[in-house]
Parts: structure tokens; sequence; C-alpha cells
């Protein structure tokens, strides 16, 4: 199986032209130019219709008008002589062509979420000065305002209908199409992707990615998750975010087919995964919980799937065990990593990787553990996380000047601090970001350690640690959790469950219980969200270690 054993370092490749993010595309689309690329619904296109459509796109790219004098004025400098497409859409075939049409072009994609505040989009806008937005106002309508049209050079909307501006851009840019034509000659260092990432602040930072760490990054993956020319992946989010982004284009590289939906529902992913007979399934945590607990209700299983890939926080083990029942076939592989560093580590089940850690370096990665003078850590220490690898983005290109988030440091380091420590097999255990650490009577207390250990007590599903201000403590370790059963709806006996698993004043004083989060589009729980509603009373008074009103608190006293 990919991944078990030792496998050879992946050179960049002798010829520069096979560094682009989209080589791999291409070359699929000569050797299967009748195979499905793409499938969304009813939509489907194989490979060879939709490199004709990305080319096509890529001449009407090029023949844009070069960036005017306002774009140049408020752009980055390394943005300043290149064209910039903004796409604001949710997921549709018109997505993926277009996006690959731009980078076609040596053009760069400015993926905006549609889920992102008027402010925050038009921000965006206003600061990079798209040389064409592409949009669908029916997702954003605040895109269609005369201020996100006046800050861009040229507006296509899509609608879906044949008569749409889109459309017809692209169809007369189909039929001028020459068999000659092909893609733009580009320096693998040339910006392909700007995108945003809030990270553990609410303020969305937006980060550049170069051709070279992506076509870097899909030898990598290729290689660890085994996709295949001819499986099928199916990416159960939205485009907008990295994860199903990625996923797509990786499928593309290898020659796999990417099966998307237009939204996330559970009922309707088990649907398309039976009926597409799907090989690999990628998404988030909490888009895996809802799944598998409806595969469990139902009593159905998905032979099809070989392969499970979930990023953005941990499956808790319970969760793990109801999609092995549920996906017989399947291996769970968990990554870590970041928008800004691509993939770090990879915890594969049928590896034995402990439930806490998140497994080893990916291939092409090197990690070390050092302490707040860089010096390197042995293992079991805990410090600041740091990352070696060819598939790390440039940086941030708005945001980012507080010096929070991704560094580049000397000798090719970098780091998004993170903190944990490196066992001694080499397995990383991640406990938090380093401004989240809690001080709790002049004790440290890590949050990803204690929503580690949280979510190993049966019937916990999800949580969220945090510090919470106490004038006797300086902070108390707080949970919001999800989760059924006794552990989870009492403070005292969740604590009684972490005895041996955690030191007690690692163990959370203060507990609220949640239904439903509030969740980013990725997925991934919205924690600045939720802290908003906590703060605002929304989510009730918490159970205090001090109640006594359950029958978990006396036998704690007892």
């Amino acid at each position: 199986m990919p991944g078990d054993g030792p496998m050879p370092d992946v050179p960049a490749h002798d010829d520069p032209a096979m560094n682009t993010m989209f080589a791999g595309f291409l070359a699929q689309a000569r050797l299967r130019p009748s195979a499905e690329a793409v499938v969304l619904g009813a939509a489907r296109i194989d490979y060879a219709r939709l490199r004709t459509r990305g080319l096509a796109i890529a001449q009407a790219v090029a023949a844009l008008p070069p960036p005017g004098a306002a774009a140049r004025t408020v752009r980055p400098a390394r943005l300043r002589s290149l064209k910039v497409v903004a796409l604001i859409l949710d997921n549709r075939l018109e997505f993926v062509e277009a996006f690959i049409g731009t980078v076609m072009a040596g053009a760069v994609v400015l993926v905006i979420d549609p889920k992102l505040t008027p402010e925050q989009g038009q921000g965006l806008l206003d600061s990079l000065r798209p040389d064409l937005l592409i949009h669908d106002p029916a997702v954003a309508p605040w895109s269609g305002s005369h201020d996100a049209g006046a800050a861009a050079g040229g507006v296509l909307v899509v609608t879906g209908g044949a008569d749409c501006a889109y459309r017809r851009w692209r169809d007369r840019a189909t039929a001028r199409l020459g068999p000659g034509d092909g893609p733009a000659r580009i320096d693998p260092s040339t910006p392909f992707l700007i995108a945003t990432t809030s990270g553990t602040s609410s303020a969305p930072k937006a980060f550049i990615r170069d051709h070279a760490s992506w076509a870097e990054s899909f030898r990598n993956s290729i290689a660890e998750f085994g996709v295949m020319p001819g499986e099928r992946v199916l990416a159960l989010g939205p485009l907008v975010h990295g994860l199903s982004l990625y996923a797509t284009m990786e499928a593309l590289a290898a020659g796999a087919t990417a099966v998307l939906m237009q939204r996330f529902d559970a009922v309707r992913a088990a649907e398309v995964a039976s009926a597409e007979r799907a090989d690999v399934m990628v998404g988030v945590p909490t888009m895996f919980d809802t799944l598998a607990q409806g595969l469990e209700a139902a009593g159905s299983r998905i032979a099809s799937v070989r392969a499970i890939v979930s990023a953005g926080a941990k499956l808790p083990p319970a969760m793990a065990a109801i999609l092995r029942a549920a996906l017989p076939r399947a291996e769970i592989q968990e990554y870590y990593g970041a928008s800004e560093l691509s993939f770090v580590t990879l915890a594969r089940s049928s590896r034995g990787d402990p439930p806490e850690s998140v497994g080893r370096a990916f291939h092409g990665v090197s990690l070390r553990i050092v302490d707040p003078d860089g010096r390197p850590l042995s293992a079991g220490e805990v410090g600041r996380i740091d990352v070696r690898s060819r598939m790390v983005s440039s940086g941030y290109i708005l945001g980012g000047e507080d010096g929070s988030g991704f560094l580049a440091l000397d000798g090719g380091w970098y780091t998004v601090g993170d903190l944990g420590r490196l066992d001694d097999r080499g397995r990383l255990y991640i406990l938090g970001r380093a401004g989240g650490m809690i001080i709790t009577g002049g004790l440290n207390v890590y949050p990803g350690e204690v929503e580690a250990a949280v979510l190993s007590v049966p019937g916990i599903a999800e949580a969220f640690v945090f510090g919470d201000p106490d004038p006797h403590w300086g902070q108390q370790v707080a949970v919001v959790l999800r989760g059924e059963g006794e552990a989870a709806a009492d403070l005292h006996v969740l604590r009684a469950a972490l005895d041996g698993r955690l030191a007690r004043h690692k163990q959370p004083r203060l507990l609220w219980r949640v239904g439903d989060w509030p969740l980013a589009t990725s997925g991934k729980i919205a924690r600045g969200r939720v802290l908003d509603m906590l703060g605002a009373g929304k989510l009730g008074a918490p159970q205090r270690l001090h109640d006594s009103m359950t029958p978990g608190a006396a036998r704690e006293r007892a």
C-alpha cells in the first residue's frame, strides 16, 4: 500500500514546463482524452473537453488588456505585471474550467469565498484590483454591486444558463481556438493562486502560491495517497476551500475523476459515493461524522471506498470506528497541514499510528521541534513545529503584518507557530498554537493535548478547548463539546473519564454542550464565532467544577 514503507525522494522535474501545476493534467488529457475528468451531478466533462475549454479560456485571459494604472498602484509588487482573475462561485464546472484556463494563461486566480462578509470580499477586490471578475450573484449578492464591478477590469456573470455572459465569452474563445494553441510557457516560480485563511483569527489573510509548490505537492501526495488513473475521488466540500480544490486538481494530475457535490449533505454524499463508486473520499471530520452517523443509522455500507482522507482536525476514535464499519475497505488517512505550509504529516490507520498523533512526516517534508530561541529539542519535548519542504506557499500577500501565522526562518525552515512534540518514532503530536496556550495557576496547558484526550472519551464527537479568564487561576480550562452520553452532559463524569489521561490541572473546569457548531466554509468549527456566541451568552451558562447539582459531582467529591 502506498506510504507503508520508505519512499524515494521525488525530485523536481528536469523540464521546467513539467513544474507547472497543470502539467500533469495536460499529460493525462493526452493519455486519457475520453475519460471523465469532473462529475458534478448530471454535469460531466471528459479530459479532452476540459482541456479544450481550459486552453480557450487561457487564450481569452491572455488577450485581456494589461493591468491598468489603478491595479499597478495598489497591488503588491510581484502582482503588478500579472493578470489576476477573481472567482466568486460555488461548486460548478465553470469554476474548474476557469481555474485551469487562468493558470494555463500564466495568470493568477484569486479565490474569494462567497461566505466572506461584503466588507471582507470588497476589501480583497479593492486591494488586488482583478483584471476580470467571474462571479455568481446568487451565491454572493454583494459581488454584483457597483463597488465590486468598479474594482475589476471586467466582469462576467455566471448563471448556468446558455446565454450567461461567462458562457458566451468562453464559447467565443473556444470557437477561435486553433489546433496549435497551447498553454503559455511559464516560469515555475510564477504565482498562480491567491486564497485566504483566517487561521486562529477572524480576519482573513491572503496567501500566495507559485506553480512549483503545487507541482511538488502533486508528486508527493499522489505517491502518499496512491491516487491512480481511473479512480474516482469524491471531494465533499466547496472548491473555495483549499482541501477540495486541491483534491480536485490532484485527481486531474493523476488521471482520476474528480466527483463534486453542489453542497455537502450527508445523505446525498452517501448516494453519490455509492452511485459513482468512489474510491477515495476527501473531507473534514465534521463531514465524515454526519456521514458516518447516517450510514450507521441506515445500516448502509459503501464497499468501493478504499481510502478516507481527512484534514482540518483530528478524527475522534469513536467516529473512526463507525467509519471503519460503514466503509469496510477504507484505510483512514489523516493529514496535518496548513494552507500556508501544505502537507506536514500523515497518520494511517493501516500503520497503527496512535489516535492522538497526527502521524509521521509527509513525503518530501522534514520536521523539527525547537525552543523559543530556535534550538532543536529532543523527542518528547514540547516546542514550536518547524517544517522544511518544497511545497510551502510564498507567504502572505495581504495581512500577516503582525508577524503571526506563517514565518520563513533561516535554513529553509518555515512555521505557522503550532506547538507540538515528536515521539521516539518520529510521530508528531499537536498541542496548539503558540499564542493559544492556557496558563492556569502558573502551569502551562496546551489546548490540543486536552482536545485529544477529551475526544478519546466514548460519546464525545467534537471538542473545542480554550482558556477562560479567571481572577484566581488566571485562566481556567474550558471546553465546548458535542456528544452523547453521561460524559458529554456532566463535567464531573468527563473529568473522571480523563483521570489517567490528563493531569488534574489540565482537565476542564468549565463545560458547555452544543447540538451543532457554527461552521466555516471549510466545514471546520468556526472557533471565533463560538467564542462570540459564548461572550453573548447564546450558549447559556456553563457547568462549573464547583457545581453540585449532578450525580457526577457527588461521586467526584466522595
